[in-house]
């Protein structure tokens, strides 16, 4: 990226950081909650966990993407949602606006390119 696009895309994120992030970690350090964890848990005997599928599956290699912004915001509101993660929940249209504000910096102007007919592959 270029400066002017990283001033596009530090206008677009420093926002979301400043007004939702950052207050959101302070009252989670303040009520004692880490959001990661960040040394072991002593009180587990093992990490391992003994899977119910020991093979992967097709949909272990595909992956659902959101059709548009508005996707993105369910998605995101549904999966902190379903974490417990309610705070954050309330705020997915401001993740949404910022990734659309993101892809905006980093596409600016320019049209959706066509491919040319003249384009081909040789094997």
């Amino acid at each position: 990226m270029n400066s002017i696009e990283d001033a596009k895309m530090a206008s677009a994120m420093g926002p979301l950081f400043d007004d939702v992030l950052m207050p959101i970690s302070q009252r989670m350090r303040e009520a004692g909650v880490q959001a990661f964890p960040l040394e072991p848990d002593v009180s587990w005997l093992s990490y391992y966990v003994r899977r119910k599928r020991a093979s992967m599956t097709r949909a272990d290699f595909t992956s659902c993407s959101c059709t548009d912004f508005a996707d993105l915001e369910r998605r995101l509101a549904a999966h902190w949602h379903s974490l417990g993660r309610h705070e954050l929940a309330a705020h997915a249209g401001q993740f949404a606006d910022a990734a659309r504000a993101a892809k905006a910096a980093l596409v600016g102007d320019e049209p959706e390119a066509e491919l040319s007919p003249y384009v081909y592959a040789m094997f």
